[in-house]
């Protein structure tokens, strides 16, 4: 009878102890979007970005939208030339003007590499 009551008071403890744990593991990826918006370029001056809006983005002149979940940025070129171009995705990162995003495996329009732009 007492393992039954061990097992009883040991469950809800583990699940609890679970839930905490996978809760502090979440990326704290949370941000204010607007954070983003301004002038960026790349710590080597061969890319510079605009993000004008919550969907705006000009590279060297060339427009794109873009949209942001968690950690990744999805970018489609919607510029002037009539090309249809499907829509990547990719890992970004943004810590306080520092902004790296991994253009990798391709981007129309970018470098297929990690970035670092710095705000102007």
């Amino acid at each position: 009878m007492k393992k039954g009551r061990v097992l009883n008071w040991f469950s809800p403890v583990v699940i609890v102890l679970v839930f905490i744990m996978i809760s502090s593991c979440e990326k704290n990826s949370k941000f204010d979007k607007s954070e983003l918006l301004g002038s960026w370029a790349s710590t080597d001056l061969v890319d510079s970005l605009d993000f004008k809006s919550e969907n705006d983005l000009y590279k060297n002149g060339d427009h794109f939208n873009y949209s942001l979940s968690g950690d990744s940025i999805t970018i489609q070129y919607n510029g002037i030339l009539y090309i249809l171009v499907k829509p990547t995705t990719h890992s970004f990162k943004l810590q306080g003007n520092e902004l790296t995003i991994d253009f990798r495996p391709s981007c129309y329009g970018f470098r297929p590499q990690e970035i670092r732009f710095i705000r102007n």
